[in-house]
């Protein structure tokens, strides 16, 4: 494994720098060192403290990194500790700046799957017209993560997302209906008509929902087997799984 790009300084001295350097790039770079090379005490500590940086780079790292040390870590350091960070980070929930409202959010479905605001914020930023296609597809994902939305949430908003013009969106959002089971037989006509889109990935994630919804009819199997002869052959071979699964 190639050392990492921090090991030439110690977790202590990249936290001189975070605490003393002026340039919002040094303290992004010093903040990616104390979370390399730092304890996950440290790192909580000061992903934690600069959830408050001037620079909202600087914010939505933080808020980042400590979704990711969460993933890491679990309940390590203590949960009292985390209590502290939740506090901070519904405090960036309502930051000037979009990516940082979305980091905090998405932090929050980890660190405090309970908290209301944080499911807001996401469902804003996804019917925001405002928000760019490649932060909506990591919203779209972000959303597919909290297990708490309920239906009549989740469906209508993914009746648009299957039809969005930006590729990673359809991506994306065909990716979390195919996890749903039963649940995606609202959207059958939706992902009759995704069998036919430009991305592969897209066309698959459709069959894969397809053969879980449990919905057989006549034009569900009918869509299935024109797709089990598709070029690509990760959708024919999805295509072909779901018309078999279905017939049973």
């Amino acid at each position: 494994m190639p050392p990492s790009p921090f090991s030439s300084r110690s977790a202590e001295e990249w936290i001189s720098v975070l605490q003393q350097a002026a340039s919002a790039d040094d303290r992004y770079r010093a903040l990616l060192g104390v979370n390399s090379t730092g304890s996950p005490q440290q790192a909580l500590e000061w992903s934690t403290r600069s959830l408050g940086d001037a620079d909202s780079g600087v914010r939505a790292l933080a808020a980042k990194q400590l979704r990711e040390l969460k993933s890491r870590t679990g309940d390590q350091p203590s949960s009292e500790n985390w209590a502290s960070t939740s506090t901070s980070l519904q405090e960036c929930l309502n930051d000037e700046d979009p990516d940082v409202r979305f980091e905090a959010a998405r932090t929050l479905t980890q660190v405090a799957p309970e908290c209301t605001a944080a499911r807001e914020v996401l469902l804003t930023l996804l019917d925001d017209e405002g928000t760019q296609p490649l932060m909506l597809a990591v919203v779209v994902t972000a959303v597919g993560e909290r297990t708490d939305l309920p239906a009549e949430l989740m469906l209508p908003r993914f009746q648009r997302l299957l039809a969005n013009p930006q590729a990673e969106v359809r991506e994306n959002s065909s990716a979390i209906v195919c996890q749903w089971g039963p649940k995606a037989a609202a959207l059958v006509g939706e992902l009759i008509t995704a069998l036919d889109d430009d991305e592969p990935i897209v066309r698959e994630n459709a069959a894969l929902a397809l053969g879980g919804c449990g919905v057989a009819s006549e034009d569900v199997l009918k869509a299935l087997e024109i797709a089990a002869t598709d070029e690509d052959e990760g959708v024919a071979d999805a295509a072909r799984s779901a018309n078999q699964r279905l017939r049973r």
